[in-house]
C-alpha cells in the first residue's frame, strides 16, 4: 500500500512539474534620451517701422530664465534672446553652442523653469536690435530659420 501511495504521489509530482513554461518575449531597448516636443506658443507682434516681413513672422515666447552653470554671470540680465536651439540634455546644448561658436556666433546657454536649455545666438536690451540680427541670420544661415525670440519676463 505504501508503494502505490508514493507511486501515486510521484505520478502526480510528475505531471506538474513537467509543465511547458511560457518564456517572457525580450524587452526592446530603451533609448537613453527621450525627447517631447514643446508648443511653442506664436504671439502676433505689431511689425516694428523698417523691418521686413521675415522679421515680423517670427515666434517668440516669454519665460523665466537664468544663464546656466558656468556662462556668463552677465547673459542673464538682457531682455531679449535670439535662441537657436532648445535641449533637454546640458552636454547636448553644449555640443550646439561650440558649433554656434565656430560659425561666429557670439552663443549662451540658458535654462528655463521647466529646465529646458536654451541656446541663445545673442542677447539683446531692445526689441528691434534682436528682431535686425534675426533677420540677418534668417538670410545668411537658412538652416537655422527656424529661429524664435525669448522674452525674458
Amino acid at each position: 500500500m505504501k508503494i502505490l501511495s508514493n507511486l501515486l504521489i510521484l505520478v502526480v509530482l510528475m505531471t506538474v512539474g513537467c509543465k511547458t513554461q511560457k518564456i517572457a518575449p525580450k524587452p526592446q531597448p530603451v533609448k537613453s534620451e527621450t525627447v517631447v516636443p514643446e508648443t511653442v506658443k506664436s504671439e502676433t507682434v505689431a511689425k516694428p517701422a523698417g523691418t521686413s516681413s521675415a522679421a515680423s513672422s517670427v515666434k517668440s515666447r516669454e519665460e523665466h530664465i537664468t544663464a546656466a552653470k558656468g556662462e556668463a554671470s552677465d547673459l542673464g540680465s538682457k531682455r531679449f534672446y535670439v535662441i537657436l536651439g532648445s535641449f533637454g540634455v546640458y552636454e547636448n546644448a553644449q555640443k550646439f553652442k561650440k558649433t554656434l561658436a565656430s560659425e561666429g556666433f557670439s552663443p549662451g546657454i540658458l535654462i528655463n523653469e521647466k529646465g529646458l536649455y536654451r541656446v541663445c545666438a545673442q542677447s539683446y536690451d531692445d526689441e528691434s536690435s534682436a528682431r535686425s540680427k534675426m533677420s540677418d541670420i534668417r538670410q545668411q544661415y537658412t538652416k537655422y530659420a527656424d529661429l524664435w525670440l525669448l522674452m525674458k519676463k
